[in-house]
C-alpha cells in the first residue's frame, strides 16, 4: 500500500510541471508515442481512474470517463494486464482501453463484411427508425430489417443476443448497419428447399397457421408455408375460416399436393377426418324421415343440413302438392328446423333428394275421381301468368286454365284481361292427369262453340270488315268473321268492284273448317238459292210459262 501511495506521489509531483519532458521521465532507453498500443500493467484503482506501471519513472492512467457509468469492462482491474492506446505523453500520460477495443472491433466487423461472415451482437436500446446494437462498437439495426415481417413494438427486442448480416461497413463515416432479416430469409430457404425435398402427397404433418384470408389459411410448416383452402378445412359447408382456425393455432394436416416447380404446397384436414358421405347410402335410405336444418335457399329449393358434411336437396315442388311454390316462399327460412322425407339417395353423385309433401297423403290420388272431363267445377283465382291462369279447387289442388281457353272468340293477349287474382270462377274439366298432377281447365267450354253452328248451306248477314285483292270479309257475329271470295261475289257485280267496308251483305255458307276456324261463303251462291225461290213461287202461283220454258222455247 505504501508502494502504491508513493507511486502516486511520484506521479502528483510531476504532472503539474510542464517543463519536464517526457524522456526526463524514462530515460533514454525508453520511447512511448502518442497513437502506439502498448502492453500495460494496471497497478491501482484511483476516483479519477486506472494507474498502470509503463516500467519507467512515472505511471499511466486509464481514465474512469472513457466507460459509460457502471459499464466498466471486468477484465480492467488492479493486477489485470490489458493493451491501452496512448492518447497524450505531455503532462500525465493519458491512456484508454476503449480505443483499443474499437480499433479491435473495427477491425473485426471489417475483416466479417469482407468475408461476408455474420456476427454475434447486444440489443441495447431504441431509437428512431429502429435499434442500436453492440457488436463492439454501436451499430444501427433498422426497423425493416428486425424480422422477416414488420414489427411495430421494437422494445421486446432490447437486451436480447441475435446473429447479424452486416449490410453497410464506412470506417471512416463510423458507419455500421446490421440486418437480421436477411439472415432469417436465407435460413428459411434453406429449410424451404429442404421440405420441399422432403414433403410428399398423402403426408400427415403439423404446421401453425400463419396468415387467415377469406379463401383459406397458410400454414407454416417450418420453413415453407403450405395452403389450406376452406373447402379442405372439414367435410361440411365452412362459412368463415376464423369460425374453425386462429392464428398461431398448432394444427394437424395432410399435404394433398406438392408443386416442386411452383413451390406450392396444398393441405388438407378433412381428409384426416372420416367422410360422412361413405355410409350416407346405408343411413339415410329411401322413405326415412328424419328432421333437419335450412342452411341455404335457392330458386330452386333450399339445402337441409342432415348432419355435419351431409345435406340434402328439398326441391320447391317437393314442399306441398298444392300451391307448393307460394308456401315455399312463405315458410321456408335460413335456420329453420324442418322434418322431412328422404326420396332419394345417391352415394356416387353425393346427393339426396327431400320431401315434405310426400309424409301426407296425395289428394291426386283421387283427382280422377271427383274430377271428370265435362264436370263444371268453381275456384279461386289463386295466380296468373302469361300462359294462363291457375285456379285453386276445393280439394286445395290446382288446375291450369290456359290462355287459349278463355274465349272461342277473343284473341286473349293475357289472362289478366279475363280474370283477377282472387276471383272465383266457373270453368269445366277438360282432362285429368293425376301422374302428372296436372288438370286442364277451361272458361270457354261452359257455352257451345260458335262456330258449329254455322254449316254448309246456311245463310248468313254482315257487314264488310276488311277489303283485300282476293275477297272481302264479313263479320256475321262478334268474333267471326266469314271470307267471300273475289270470284263468288254477286252474279249482277260484271265489272268486279268490290262492296265498301260497313256494306251489309247476305251469303250461303260453302266451306266451314271448325278446327281450323275458317268460314268462306258465296253471294253468288245466295243469289242463286233465292233465283229458285223465286222460280218456285212462280211456278206455283202462275200458269204462265216458266222462265225455263222460255228458254227452253228460244233454243
Amino acid at each position: 500500500m505504501n508502494k502504491k501511495n508513493n507511486n502516486l506521489d511520484n506521479l502528483t509531483k510531476f504532472e503539474d510541471d510542464e517543463n519536464v519532458s517526457m524522456a526526463d521521465l524514462l530515460g533514454p532507453e525508453t520511447n512511448i508515442n502518442p497513437g502506439q498500443i502498448i502492453d500495460v500493467a494496471i497497478v491501482a484503482e484511483t476516483d479519477e481512474g486506472f494507474m498502470v506501471d509503463l516500467g519507467m519513472k512515472t505511471e499511466g492512467i486509464i481514465p474512469k470517463s472513457e466507460f459509460e457509468e457502471g459499464s466498466i469492462p471486468s477484465e480492467i482491474k488492479v493486477g489485470a494486464s490489458v493493451k491501452v492506446f496512448v492518447k497524450n505523453v505531455r503532462g500525465k500520460t493519458i491512456l484508454s482501453y476503449r480505443e483499443v477495443l474499437e480499433k479491435t472491433a473495427w477491425d473485426t466487423l471489417e475483416e466479417i463484411f469482407k468475408n461476408q461472415k455474420t456476427i454475434k451482437g447486444t440489443i441495447i436500446k431504441s431509437v428512431k427508425g429502429g435499434l442500436i446494437v453492440d457488436v463492439g462498437i454501436k451499430a444501427f439495426l433498422h426497423i425493416s430489417q428486425i424480422d422477416t415481417v414488420f414489427i411495430k413494438d421494437t422494445d421486446k427486442y432490447i437486451g436480447k443476443n441475435y446473429e447479424f448480416a452486416i449490410t453497410e461497413f464506412d470506417r471512416n463515416e463510423k458507419k455500421v448497419s446490421l440486418s437480421r432479416k436477411k439472415l432469417l430469409e436465407n435460413e428459411k430457404l434453406v429449410q424451404k428447399a429442404s421440405m420441399l425435398e422432403t414433403l410428399a402427397e398423402g403426408q400427415i404433418i403439423d404446421g401453425t397457421v400463419a396468415r387467415i384470408i377469406k379463401s383459406g389459411a397458410f400454414i407454416n410448416l417450418g420453413g415453407i408455408d403450405g395452403f389450406l383452402h376452406i373447402g379442405e378445412l372439414a367435410w361440411y359447408k365452412v362459412q368463415q375460416v376464423e369460425d374453425i382456425l386462429k392464428v398461431g393455432q398448432i394444427i394437424r394436416v395432410q399435404v394433398a399436393k406438392v408443386d416442386k416447380e411452383q413451390e406450392r404446397i396444398s393441405l388438407s384436414m378433412k381428409q384426416l377426418a372420416t367422410n360422412p358421405w361413405d355410409s350416407a347410402s346405408e343411413k339415410y335410405i329411401e322413405g326415412l324421415i328424419i328432421k333437419g336444418k335450412v342452411t341455404s335457399i335457392m330458386p330452386y329449393g333450399a339445402f337441409v343440413e342432415l348432419e355435419k358434411g351431409v345435406e340434402g336437396l328439398l326441391s320447391v315442388n317437393e314442399y306441398a302438392w298444392n300451391d307448393s311454390e307460394h308456401l315455399f316462399k312463405q315458410e321456408v327460412t335460413v335456420g329453420k328446423e324442418i322434418e322431412i322425407k328422404v326420396i332419394n339417395c345417391d352415394k356416387e353423385t353425393k346427393k339426396i333428394a327431400l320431401s315434405v309433401k310426400k309424409m301426407s297423403q296425395n289428394p291426386w290420388e283421387d283427382v280422377a275421381r271427383h274430377y271428370m272431363p265435362g264436370n263444371k267445377v268453381k275456384g279461386i283465382v289463386k295466380n296468373i301468368t302469361p300462359f294462363g291462369a291457375f285456379v285453386k279447387l276445393p280439394e286445395g289442388i290446382e288446375g291450369l286454365i290456359h290462355i287459349s281457353d278463355f274465349s272461342w272468340l277473343k284473341n286473349v293477349k293475357h289472362p289478366e284481361n279475363m280474370v283477377k287474382k282472387g276471383e272465383e270462377i266457373e270453368a269445366v274439366v277438360l282432362s285429368v292427369n293425376p301422374q302428372n298432377e296436372k288438370i286442364a281447365l277451361s272458361v270457354k267450354h261452359l257455352v257451345a262453340d260458335p262456330y258449329k253452328k254455322y254449316k254448309i248451306g246456311t245463310t248468313v248477314k254482315g257487314k264488310v270488315v276488311r277489303v283485300t285483292e282476293f275477297g272481302i270479309f264479313v263479320e256475321i257475329e262478334e268474333g267471326i268473321n266469314v271470307l267471300i271470295k273475289k270470284n263468288e261475289l254477286s252474279m249482277e257485280n260484271k265489272n268486279q268492284e268490290f262492296p265498301k267496308e260497313g256494306e251489309e251483305i247476305e251469303a250461303t255458307i260453302i266451306r266451314a273448317e271448325i278446327k281450323e276456324r275458317k268460314i268462306e261463303a258465296s253471294i253468288r251462291k245466295f243469289e242463286k238459292s233465292m233465283e229458285r225461290e223465286l222460280i218456285k213461287q212462280f211456278a206455283v202461283n202462275d200458269d204462265r210459262p216458266t222462265l225455263g220454258d222460255i228458254l227452253q222455247e228460244d233454243k
